[in-house]
């Protein structure tokens, strides 16, 4: 009987309980979901005696419902690989998951290769191409993913002898590629010049940074120079020290009887050579003693990423994690906890603020993390609110109405995870990997209920402690940091965790931004050479989805400009402007230029936008010296005509211009100049455009540019 028939197949005493079941307010709303979702599976069933209901009084909770949970049959293979066997024959499918306990060494120098090693694996093996592995996988309709520490597989129970057959000439011949080595690189290089404009990325790298350290494998950072290190060799040795049957926790799943699962898995993986493993050592995290507070600067951004966090000494299965399960629940496990409830229904400055606990096995390498995305001028004020809850939670014993909801909740979460048999195996593999108590699990629902208020504050008081916080903030620097002074010392950090020295440069004596401006204009090529060009045709090209896509740009004096971007001889999208009028089209659809849109590409379709800001109409003001990339540069804030600004950033010392960034109520946009080089003309021109399109960084390449081609105002047109 699949959900819908079940619950239209409720007894009418199980109906009156759901009906009847006060949701005040409707705080706890989603419950009435569970509930009825509890019900209808049959997992508790009701009887209710007849008799009076008094609707003021809130019905006592019960004791806590036994859960029968099914257990994982298990066996220890030849070569050592401990397999805990789940049997589900509703649906013809096996799945294999493969949990590797392992503390590698630190990457060091190459970090971010252990990311790269389960790609590598998967691309071929010594007999087989990489087409001709994908072809065959596809032919079985299998899924194989690797990580660094783990194995997933799935396919049809028929077609799960052949995809164990893959896997096994996975382990025992992989081929490891240099071709495939260089294009995870260049990957992870492109994904890392995103992550120089996204906030998102730039809080989690200085949390795990200031959390951990640097020589801690959760502290550990990819950089465009580590992953430039990264070699084929310490990828292979990785594996081979580290993928090893005898520290393989394997769970299998599905439409397989435990007797089939040891004649399968000895047959294909019994050539995996078990091999003894290194544990490496890693120095403790040692949690603040007092709070401090982390910025990563993020130019003009309109919001802040904020995150109160620090280690924790919590081992999976600690007899505390239940109680502060309960605890990080009502502070802000989802859109009723007291965060979200505070900061986003009360004082509406963030769509949503969470809390979140994670327990780890190696010292003080667990974490605590309260977060939320703040509009800007509201970044002190939601760690103030942030702070205070937290404190709130150690000092007021909790309602017994967030308490008896939130355990509530806990209970039919965890009940409906049973139904997944997946869930069986996660639960054999981790009581027994990370040595936790063997009813652990079975006595989970009776561990939540027995929880009390006093628990909540024992543990509040013991893992919840903004007094020791570090409360990092990825935003506008200039906009919070001074607001962010009263919650302990301010210090600046790049995206990397490095010190930025944040004292104010001071200006050289008598320097203006038509100076800076004019200086930019004077190293790539001087005033008379650019005003001697009277059209420019230049080519960049880029990476897209595994597709070079070309981006071509015509200019012409006054202020004609047409921009093409297209890949395989098909235009993609094309912006034309003949100074007076213009369009964009996409895809075969054409829109015309409004009014606003004019006075935009008439503001920017000069020849140069440098030699324009030392004309009429344009303002220009110095507002200092700020790092790019760890040098000096000017920044220099330039309004337009119609009102719209741009912050511009040239390098002290050179002189160039290196970087812009645009803000509006759509977003802001950021990009950089990289690497100049004389070109036609003699005038100079980047090499490397890096320029964010939504959340990802396109990088540009130079290919070519003409001068003085004569070319004609058709194109504008």
């Amino acid at each position: 009987m699949d959900l819908l028939k079940r619950k239209q197949a409720l007894t009418s005493n199980e109906k009156h309980l759901y009906s009847q079941y006060p949701f005040k307010n409707n705080k706890y709303a989603n419950m009435k979901k569970i509930i009825l979702s509890i019900c209808a599976i049959g997992l508790f069933s009701v009887t209710l005696q007849a008799q009076t209901l008094d609707r003021s009084i809130r019905p006592k909770p019960g004791p806590a419902p036994t859960i029968q949970m099914g257990s994982a049959q298990s066996f220890v293979t030849s070569n050592g690989i401990k397999v805990y066997v789940v049997e589900n024959h509703k649906l013809p499918v096996v799945t294999y998951s493969v949990d590797f306990d392992i503390k590698p060494e630190l990457q060091g120098d190459m970090a971010g290769f252990q990311d790269m090693v389960g790609e590598l694996l998967t691309a071929g093996t010594k007999s087989k191409s990489k087409d001709v592995f994908n072809a065959e996988l596809d032919q079985l309709g299998a899924n194989l993913s690797i990580g660094s520490d783990g194995i997933f597989a799935q396919s049809l129970k028929k077609n799960s002898d052949k995809l164990l057959a893959l896997l096994s000439e996975v382990l025992t011949q992989p081929n490891f590629s240099q071709a495939e080595l260089d294009k995870l690189k260049k990957q992870m290089k492109s994904s890392l010049a995103q992550n120089q404009d996204d906030p998102e990325a730039m809080s989690a790298n200085i949390t795990s940074i200031l959390n951990y350290g640097k020589n801690h494998p959760y502290g550990e950072v990819a950089t465009e120079k580590s992953v430039e290190n990264i070699s084929l060799d310490r990828c292979k040795k990785f594996f081979e020290t580290y993928f090893r049957p005898n520290v393989a926790y394997m769970a299998v799943v599905g439409d397989i009887t435990l007797a089939e699962a040891k004649v399968q898995i000895e047959k294909h993986l019994a050539k995996w050579e078990k091999k003894a493993v290194p544990v490496a050592k890693y120095p403790t995290p040692v949690p603040p003693k007092g709070a401090s507070v982390a910025v990563v600067n993020k130019t003009g951004a309109v919001q802040s990423v904020v995150d109160v966090t620090y280690p924790i000494n919590m081992k999976p299965g600690d007899p505390d994690e239940i109680k502060l399960k309960v605890a990080n629940g009502i502070l802000g496990g989802g859109s009723t906890g007291r965060l979200f409830q505070n900061l986003r229904e009360t004082h509406a400055w963030t769509y949503g603020s969470y809390s979140s606990f994670r327990p780890d096995q190696l010292p003080n390498a667990g974490r605590f993390s309260a977060t939320a995305n703040s509009t800007t001028n509201a970044s002190d004020s939601s760690v103030a609110e942030i702070l205070k809850e937290m404190n709130r939670l150690r000092t007021e014993p909790v309602s017994k109405e967030e308490l008896e909801g939130y355990k509530n909740y806990m209970a039919g979460t965890f009940a409906l995870g049973l139904e997944d048999p997946k869930t069986l195996a996660r639960y054999a593999i981790n009581e027994r990997k990370y040595a936790m108590p063997k009813d652990y699990y079975k006595n989970y629902l009776k561990t939540v209920e027995a929880v009390t208020a006093q628990d909540v504050m024992a543990v509040a008081k013991k893992y919840i402690t903004p007094g020791v916080a570090t409360i990092t903030v990825a935003g506008d620097k200039k906009q919070v940091v001074d607001k962010l002074r009263q919650f302990g010392p301010v210090t600046v950090y790049d995206l990397y965790g490095n010190k930025i020295d944040d004292k104010p440069v001071a200006l050289p004596a008598n320097m203006s931004a038509p100076q800076v401006i004019k200086k930019h204009i004077q190293v790539t090529g001087g005033e008379a050479a650019w005003k001697a060009v009277k059209d420019m045709t230049s080519t960049y090209t880029t990476d897209m989805q595994g597709m070079s896509i070309n981006i071509k740009t015509v200019r012409k004096v006054p202020n004609k400009m047409m921009l093409d971007v297209n890949a395989m001889g098909q235009s993609f999208q094309k912006i034309v402007f003949n100074g007076s009028k213009g369009y964009m089209s996409a895809q075969g659809q054409k829109k015309d230029f409004e009014e606003a849109e004019i006075k935009e590409y008439a503001e920017k379709a000069g020849m140069t936008e440098d030699l324009d800001y030392l004309t009429p109409g344009f303002k220009t003001e110095l507002k200092g010296i700020e790092k790019v990339d760890n040098e000096d540069c000017y920044q220099i804030e330039v309004t337009r005509p119609s009102g719209s600004k741009v912050v511009e950033y040239y390098n002290v010392k050179s002189g160039f211009k290196v970087k812009s960034e645009e803000s509006d109520e759509e977003g802001s946009q950021t990009t950089y100049y990289l690497n100049y080089q004389k070109g036609a003309g003699n005038l100079m021109y980047p090499q490397t455009i890096k320029q964010n399109m939504g959340p990802q960084m396109m990088e540009l390449k130079f290919q070519s540019v003409e001068i003085n081609t004569n070319v004609g105002d058709e194109i504008f047109n």
